[in-house]
């Protein structure tokens, strides 16, 4: 694929496309310039975000002046070449370098290329008015933004303002991957640019708290900065920070007593609040993984508490119970629509078992009623049962 050479000059950040328009009757033909100098060109293509259409020619060359004075005069071009392209006329002999890059051998050669440099068409010899516009218009819409680089720009611009970074920062790479130097893979690179600003931001705060001896809340600002600007470079890196201060000795044993510690928290949240059950479990938890630390102590303390006194026993044995009931429901119903109704009958009589004379039994019995109903065998018309 040819390239066109790029130029030391930057161009604009944000340039406007001009709009490409025929009129059937135009009240006179726009002024077209042409340009005669490669570098100077180039760089009014960048600027101005438009295509360029380079012709190469001879001094002596027929076809050429051909070509000047038919297709290139032509008022049904006029328009394209004033408007949406950079116009540039090239003889071979005087830029026999830029000829000999791109291999051009024969006179005239149209070349049309993106403001970047990408040749979209190259064109050897003398062409025809129609098919000379069909490339040129061609080349308008590859360089010009594509509806789904306008959709998506927008829809990213709509997931900055909402702070969903995540999604903002896949729209936007996606951009700048297909529209390269286009105006809006320009403007695409430069809100990643400033999501990456703030996001490194976050990333110094975390560091700053490492420093200072927090490391708790430095881990936490550093998964935050992982799980907000998710996709960035700066993301990645506070992952691989994180993961470096997860692996220090102290940093595990200070994430351990903290843990235990929310443990804790919540198993004495569940046991004022009467959720007997659910503290136990907690509590058996705590003395299990943490049973080196104060926290499994007080969670053993607290655990007493409710095994010593038969009313708060008996109440985590009824919500241990309703916690089970609606185990053997949910598989009685999964049971039950395989088409296995034995099986869902023998949990739903479990139910009744475990929990007798409360409302599991009942629903129980009533599902268990339905359910027999539909799997008794029928019974011939005119016979009865005895």
């Amino acid at each position: 694929m040819r390239v066109l050479f790029p130029l030391v000059t930057a161009a604009a950040l944000w340039p406007a496309l001009p709009a490409v328009a025929q009129p059937a009757r135009p009240a006179a033909q726009p002024q077209i310039t042409w340009w005669t100098d490669y570098n100077t060109a180039r760089k009014e293509a960048q600027d101005k975000g438009l295509p360029l259409l380079i012709v190469f020619g001879t001094e002596n060359c027929f076809y050429c002046r051909k070509l000047e004075s038919g297709p290139l005069k032509d008022p049904a071009l006029a328009p394209l070449l004033a408007s949406g392209f950079v116009p540039l006329k090239l003889d071979a002999a005087k830029s026999p370098e830029l000829a000999k890059a791109l291999k051009v051998q024969l006179y005239p050669t149209t070349v049309l290329a993106a403001p970047d440099g990408k040749i979209h068409a190259f064109i050897e010899g003398y062409i025809e008015t129609a098919r000379l516009a069909e490339q040129m218009k061609r080349t308008l819409t590859a360089v010009s933004t594509t509806d789904w680089a306008a959709r998506d720009f927008n829809e990213a611009s709509k997931a900055l303002a909402a702070s969903d970074y995540p999604r903002a920062v896949t729209l936007l790479k996606g951009i700048t991957k297909d529209a390269g130097d286009k105006p809006v893979g320009v403007k695409a690179k430069q809100l990643l640019t400033e999501v990456e600003r703030v996001a490194a931001g976050k990333l110094a705060g975390a560091k700053q708290l490492e420093q200072l001896g927090q490391t708790a809340e430095a881990m936490d600002a550093l998964a935050e900065a992982v799980r907000t600007y998710a996709g960035t470079q700066t993301a990645a890196d506070a992952a691989v920070a994180l993961a470096d201060l997860a692996d220090k000795p102290g940093v595990v044993q200070q994430r351990r007593l903290r843990i235990a510690r929310d443990i804790l928290a919540v198993a004495r949240d569940d046991f004022r609040a009467g959720r007997l059950y659910d503290c136990m479990q907690k509590c058996e938890q705590l003395a299990l993984a943490y049973p080196e630390l104060p926290e499994a102590k007080d969670a053993d303390r607290l655990l007493g508490e409710v095994k010593s006194n038969p009313e708060r026993l008996a109440r985590a044995c009824e919500q241990m119970n309703d916690r089970t009931a609606a185990m053997y429901f949910a598989l009685a119903e999964s049971w039950s629509q395989k088409g296995q109704s034995a099986e869902a009958a023998t949990c739903l009589k479990k139910v009744m078992a475990l929990c007798p004379n409360t409302r599991h039994a009942d629903l129980a019995q009533t599902e268990l009623t339905k359910l027999q109903g539909r799997t008794a065998p029928a019974v011939p018309a005119g016979l009865v049962r005895p």
